[in-house]
């Protein structure tokens, strides 16, 4: 129950007087007038009527509060719970906005001054900035003269506003402290934090028993701060429905994920087996893209059909601008990437479903920390999201969190640099490059200059300088080598690299395992890689009338060998290439790929088009597709045929110098670029 601080005055006076007290008397105690007492009474027994209780009228004796012992005690109980709460500007008008959402009537101005113990100017204050935040979400304050205001708009906007001001003003802590204690659904008690008690305690109780109780599996890798979101959303729903108010507008499913639908609907069956609730489509649709902006760490795989290429190109374009400003590649940190792909799939759900009425102060610290960061990061999300409105402060501060994790998991500011100052000839300085990157791999980067070049080097940009000859009167600290670089000056500059310190030198997070790992998942997978080496090619195509046409010619070439049906495996890769944009921005290439029965083995292959074909870009943008890269999977594929090719498909739009490989590259350059990344993925499987 929730009583404003008038009806606490109301109720105490009634309970204090417990043979009735005359309308005149409750009027000069409180203040008001008729109209306001009647109107407070009305409201009082709307909220009292569940708990077998009302307020009577009695001739000559005036009005009085019946009901059993343990009603009037709980009701007690609930008035005489501290009045003071003090807000600061912002909670008063997220309040302001809850009361005026959950009103059944007019509510006065005079009224709510009272409740909020400031002054009506400031009631009428807060009303015009209230007005514009529920506009944006297409409510309305309806100002009905001599009676006062009421929100107008659609339950579904009310819930999701209500939702977001109980949300963002709960902590986790408290939040789930006070679920803690719900024990049974009849739980009596109140929180004390003001907005957790606009929700029954008992539909608190039914969302947390569904959600975490019954499908709990389900929510494994679901953060605190969205679970929380998810049972108030749900709580606040059951809420709504208990008093009537269902959503009536038809609520469309075009957008929402079979398997958050279905998990909706899992739910929503819990609470229909403890709960006499009238459920319906439209709630469990609703209740459905509430779950949609939960981030469920997904694995992402392009073969999945839920596999968003666009977004995974705009997070991999987010991260390229945001290293390029920083100087410091995160194009590095796979994890990063994955993150911020799984947040921001999830977060343009949520976008539409959040109202800025309060901030977190958490998040806010977060933004007053990183402020180069912030700033470079808010700009780059407008530039890359152009279809999208202004992130909110704290889905910015959730995407800042992530590149400030990735810079304490790998501080990088600089690799270890080298230069080599070399008098002999150009094949005497190739063969000491090549002996400095096989023996001394610490060295990252290499520059091998003439002494005449000396003059225009800027030697503070070099954490190590090495010259083949004496240099009188050079300055600077050195290390002469011999121009075959013998084996004790590697180890001479080996000892040299670990007594340095180097801050700028980026932290490896290599663990040494003593275990090797399995000769069977290792022979596995050079077994996969070498057949996807094998069959791996550039062949030139004659482009037909159209690109299924074109498609027809590549794949009847397969049929057999990689490929059952032709046909079936046109419709499908069409079908993916019409559904979402695979074109890469700004080149002429594009990426097909589809995982299907019909496939019989793992296949990446390229196919150079005689004539260009239209298509739409991963930016929405037409483009003129010349280079096709093809890749294809049987329906059933192990773990590492599944590794090995999304290594492929994660390192055509990985970095500006993979893709300008696939989109000019010969075979033999795009050949040693998947050798390279094979490689990689094997060296990376043995550490796990």
């Amino acid at each position: 129950m929730y009583f404003s601080s008038r009806e606490k005055k109301l109720l105490k006076l009634l309970l204090e007087n417990t043979v009735g007290i005359p309308a005149q008397n409750l009027q000069e105690l409180l203040q008001i007038s008729k109209r306001t007492l009647y109107r407070e009474i009305s409201s009082i027994e709307e909220t009292i009527k569940p708990e077998n209780a009302q307020i009577i009228n009695e001739r000559k004796m005036g009005y009085r509060l019946v009901g059993s012992k343990e009603t009037l005690d709980k009701i007690r109980q609930e008035v005489e719970k501290s009045q003071e709460i003090v807000f600061d500007n912002v909670q008063r008008q997220s309040a302001l906005v809850a009361n005026l959402l959950l009103a059944e009537k007019e509510e006065i101005v005079e009224s709510l001054a009272v409740d909020f113990a400031v002054s009506p100017t400031t009631i009428h204050n807060d009303l015009q900035q209230v007005e514009k935040s529920l506009a944006a979400y297409g409510l309305s304050l309806y100002r009905k003269k001599a009676r006062g205001i009421l929100v107008v708009g659609p339950e579904e906007k009310r819930r999701q506003i209500l939702s977001n001001i109980i949300y963002s003003d709960v902590n986790e802590y408290e939040f789930f402290s006070y679920l803690a204690e719900l024990t049974t659904p009849d739980e009596n008690f109140s929180s004390n934090n003001f907005f957790l008690n606009f929700i029954t305690p008992r539909w608190l109780y039914f969302a947390k028993n569904a959600v975490l109780e019954k499908t709990n599996n389900l929510f494994i890798e679901v953060t605190d701060n969205q679970l929380q979101q998810v049972i108030t959303s749900l709580a606040l729903t059951l809420e709504r429905i208990a008093h009537s108010h269902w959503i009536v507008d038809e609520i469309t499913d075009d957008t929402v994920s079979p398997a958050v639908q279905s998990l909706a609907e899992q739910i929503m069956g819990e609470i229909k087996k403890q709960t006499e609730l009238e459920i319906t489509d439209n709630e469990v649709l609703f209740f459905t893209k509430q779950l949609e902006g939960v981030n469920y760490k997904k694995p992402q795989n392009i073969f999945l059909d839920n596999f968003d290429a666009e977004l995974s190109y705009q997070v991999r374009e987010l991260i390229r601008l945001v290293s390029q400003q920083t100087q410091k590649d995160f194009r590095k940190d796979d994890t990063l990437f994955y993150d911020l792909l799984t947040h921001l799939a999830a977060a343009f759900k949520r976008i539409d479903n959040q109202a800025q009425l309060a901030g977190n102060p958490l998040l806010e610290k977060i933004l007053t920390e990183y402020p180069r960061l912030r700033k470079i990061i808010q700009d780059d999300l407008k530039e890359i999201f152009t279809d999208h409105r202004a992130f909110l402060q704290d889905e910015l501060a959730y995407i800042v969190i992530h590149f400030a994790a990735s810079l304490e998991r790998n501080p990088v500011q600089k690799e270890i640099s080298a230069l080599v100052l070399c008098s002999s000839g150009i094949g005497t300085a190739k063969i000491l490059e090549s002996r400095l990157n096989k023996y001394i791999p610490e060295i990252e980067w290499i520059e091998i200059a003439k002494i005449s070049q000396m003059g225009h080097i800027d030697f503070k940009e070099f954490d190590l300088i090495l010259s083949t000859i004496f240099l009188p009167e050079f300055s600077l600290p050195y290390k002469v080598i011999s121009p075959l670089l013998l084996d004790d000056e590697i180890r001479e500059i080996k000892q040299e690299l670990q007594g340095k310190q180097f801050s700028n030198r980026p932290v490896s997070t290599h663990i040494n395992k003593e275990t090797p790992n399995d000769f069977e998942q290792v022979y596995e997978q050079m077994k996969v890689a070498n057949e996807l080496l094998t069959q791996f090619s550039i062949t030139e195509v004659s482009t037909r009338q159209t690109l299924e046409k074109t498609l027809d010619v590549i794949l009847d070439e397969l049929e057999g060998v990689v490929v059952e049906d032709p046909q079936k495996v046109r419709e499908l890769l069409i079908h993916r290439h019409k559904t979402a944009p695979i074109g890469i921005p700004n080149t002429h290439f594009a990426l097909f790929h589809s995982a299907n029965t019909y496939v019989k083995k793992p296949y990446f292959a390229i196919f150079d088009l005689s004539r260009s074909v239209p298509i739409l870009g991963m930016d929405r943008k037409p483009m003129e597709l010349t280079r096709l890269l093809l890749m294809l999977a049987p329906d059933n594929m192990s773990t590492t045929e599944e590794r090995l090719l999304g290594r492929i498909s994660n390192s055509v739009i990985e970095s500006d110098v993979n893709i300008q490989t696939y989109q000019y590259g010969d075979e033999e350059a795009i050949y040693e670029r998947i050798s390279s990344l094979f490689i990689t993925e094997i060296k990376d499987s043995e550490e796990e």
